[in-house]
């Protein structure tokens, strides 16, 4: 009786540490659903700036080019395949755009001076934000779940049953590398 009572104890606790993986790693996807969600969004916002810059053509080529490379760096992201490359590029492009943006509002005063470009300039600002919050969220879901399939008992679990591989955290380029400061890990 007491070894059916262990053996009964032992699979409940499999089946528990098991779903907790299985539950970390959908909220890690749920996670990186919302950031491409959020990216997706940028695309709302960017034929607008297309329109209103038609009357600096100087400025217009380039920005073009800019707009429409990160338009199709977005509807590339997938949201069921989590890829922080990818997902590093949309950022270093939408950062380039908006920094871009921003540059020619300030050199053509007519342009900045605009209504519709402030709201825009503080839509895409907004934008820019949900991203990183969500690219927050995605990071602690990551965390979470690598913990979850690294820590024991759960590595047990992981390595008989689930088998699942450690997810990638996002780190925007530059970031690192721009301090000084290394933790002794």
């Amino acid at each position: 009786m007491i070894t059916l009572l262990v053996i009964a104890a032992l699979v409940v606790t499999i089946f528990i540490l098991y779903n907790t993986i299985i539950g970390n790693l959908n909220r890690a996807k749920r996670a990186w659903s919302d950031v491409i969600t959020y990216e997706k969004l940028k695309n709302d916002v960017l034929p607008s700036l297309t329109a209103i810059t038609d009357d600096f053509k100087e400025f217009e080529t380039d920005f073009i080019e800019k707009v429409t490379a990160l338009r199709e760096s977005i509807t590339r992201l997938d949201e069921k395949n989590i890829d922080v490359e990818a997902l590093a590029q949309v950022e270093a492009q939408s950062n380039a755009m908006f920094s871009s943006f921003k540059a020619t509002a300030e050199n053509y005063p007519e342009l900045g001076a605009t209504q519709i470009v402030k709201e825009l300039m503080n839509e895409i600002s907004e934008k820019n934000e949900n991203v990183a919050a969500a690219i927050t969220i995605f990071n602690r879901s990551v965390e979470h779940f690598n913990n979850s399939i690294e820590m024991v008992p759960y590595n047990l679990v992981n390595a008989l049953f689930a088998k699942k591989e450690k997810l990638e955290n996002f780190h925007q380029s530059g970031t690192v590398e721009d301090y000084d400061y290394k933790p002794n890990f």
